[in-house]
């Protein structure tokens, strides 16, 4: 018979936990154990550094080898949604889009401005000037040239959901917006006073830009959704009531182009090719000409994204049809200098990064890193001192590598992050580098989020 007396449990436990033990501490110095992308964080992780004299000698060698472990260790990713999963439960997300979405206040019938700075759709508008550097070619057409008529496709067959604030339709996701006027008036009052404190020092560009609810869903099914507000109407009581900087008008251009693909389906961001016409657009309101996509960029493409709308959605097999990612690397210069969120340096990194072998909800990131406070992009093929100042959530990742080729610095500000590494405002900074534009570009959630909106004006303070 089985004499449980003859056993000491505690013994047994102790010698299984060191056995464990000592096998995680081993397969922990395996690199081939480490990850080299983060799924959870949608990022690459820290590097093996590579060994030489001068970093051996100086120490960077061996805190580079305590970065790596820290950043890569084994199994990372489940800990860390884990971590997610019990913070969700004790501390819940304050946004999500996939949580319900409120009803939008009534956006107020004001009459739009009158400054000639807002740029709308027409069929009169002409090339831009040949007096700049950049001139686009014949292929180059201008964002606002008229398309021919567009139909919606027929839906009649086509299943909708909608699971909280995401409407999906077939194998399309779409984010709800709501207008609040209480944000939209603070976002107005900040981009007001940015125009203020730079008048003579700079010009200011606000670049509102609509999501694809109003612009790539069709028709018939657009206009049976309740419970939303009228993305065109909001950017127009927006722009109406804004003084002082130049508006760059997105919402008939992008509508114009709305069968091609500038929208991913389970991502809410635009694509590469959507931020081009708006690069196009803000190019003719400048008024110095435009980069040419063909002779300045070479395209690259990145299949097999699977991005939030589809993991929000805890990954709906009806959102299982990966986008491709297409991205432009500016031909004058990939490199990229990057400050991250914890105020460390990331080196030789890249306006476009080959993210073909990443995890398929990272491959956004391969748009100037990602979401990082403090980036800086220079141009060795000018000289000019030309600078701008992109101000900008993550739909300003795809826009911000069509600058490179118009100026000699291209300054990145993530003010959602910024402050975490430097209590430098907004005058200061374009002051200490010599900015003569400075760019505001956000999609039109961002103006209604209560967290965003106040982290915007902190910094324009």
């Amino acid at each position: 018979m089985f004499n449980k007396d003859k056993f000491d449990y505690k013994l047994i436990g102790i010698n299984v936990f060191s056995i464990v033990f000592i096998l995680m501490a081993v397969i922990s110095w395996i690199p081939a154990f480490h990850p080299k992308t983060s799924e959870a964080e949608k990022r690459e992780l820290t590097k093996f550094p590579e060994l030489t004299a001068e970093a051996f000698f100086s120490g960077k060698y061996f805190s580079g080898i305590s970065d790596w472990f820290a950043d890569t260790y084994p199994l990372r990713d489940m800990y860390f949604s884990l971590n997610s999963g019990i913070n969700s439960i004790l501390k819940p997300a304050s946004t999500q889009i996939h949580g319900d979405v409120e009803q939008g206040d009534d956006i107020p019938d004001v009459p739009m401005s009158s400054d000639t700075s807002v740029i709308t759709d027409s069929t009169d508008n002409t090339e831009p000037s040949s007096s700049s550097d950049n001139t686009g070619s014949t292929d180059n057409t201008s964002a606002t040239e008229t398309s021919a008529d567009i139909t919606d496709p027929n839906m009649d067959d086509v299943p909708v959901e909608k699971l909280g604030a995401l409407l999906i339709v077939g194998d399309t996701g779409y984010e709800y917006y709501n207008f609040v006027q209480s944000l939209a008036d603070k976002y107005i009052s900040t981009i007001n006073r940015a125009g203020q404190l730079l008048q003579g020092k700079a010009t200011v560009y606000s670049m509102i830009i609509p999501t694809s609810m109003d612009i790539t869903l069709p028709a018939s099914v657009r206009d049976t959704i309740t419970n939303v507000s009228d993305q065109k109407k909001a950017i127009n009581y927006m722009y109406g009531s804004m003084t002082g900087v130049q508006k760059v008008e997105l919402f008939d251009v992008l509508k114009n182009h709305r069968n091609e693909y500038i929208y991913y389906r389970n991502d809410h961001h635009w694509t590469a090719d959507g931020a081009w016409y708006a690069y196009l657009q803000f190019a003719e309101l400048r008024g110095r000409g435009h980069a040419n996509l063909e002779t300045d960029f070479t395209k690259r493409e990145f299949s097999g994204f699977l991005g939030t709308f589809y993991n929000d959605s805890k990954k709906d097999p009806k959102l299982n049809n990966p986008d491709t990612v297409t991205a432009y690397t500016p031909v004058a210069t990939n490199k990229i200098e990057i400050t991250q969120k914890d105020g460390t340096p990331l080196e030789n990194w890249h306006v476009i990064t080959d993210v073909s072998t990443w995890a398929a909800s990272s491959k956004y990131n391969t748009f100037i890193g990602g979401d990082n406070p403090w980036s800086v992009i220079t141009n060795p093929t000018k000289t000019d001192g030309s600078a701008c100042l992109i101000i900008k959530d993550s739909f300003g990742n795809a826009f911000t590598p069509f600058l490179v080729p118009d100026y000699q610095y291209v300054y990145i500000v993530d003010y959602r992050y910024y402050k975490k590494i430097s209590s430098l405002k907004l005058t200061g900074v374009v002051d200490k580098y010599k900015i003569q534009d400075v760019i505001f570009c956000n999609n039109i959630s961002s103006t209604r989020n209560k967290t965003l909106v106040p982290a915007l004006d902190e910094f324009v303070k």
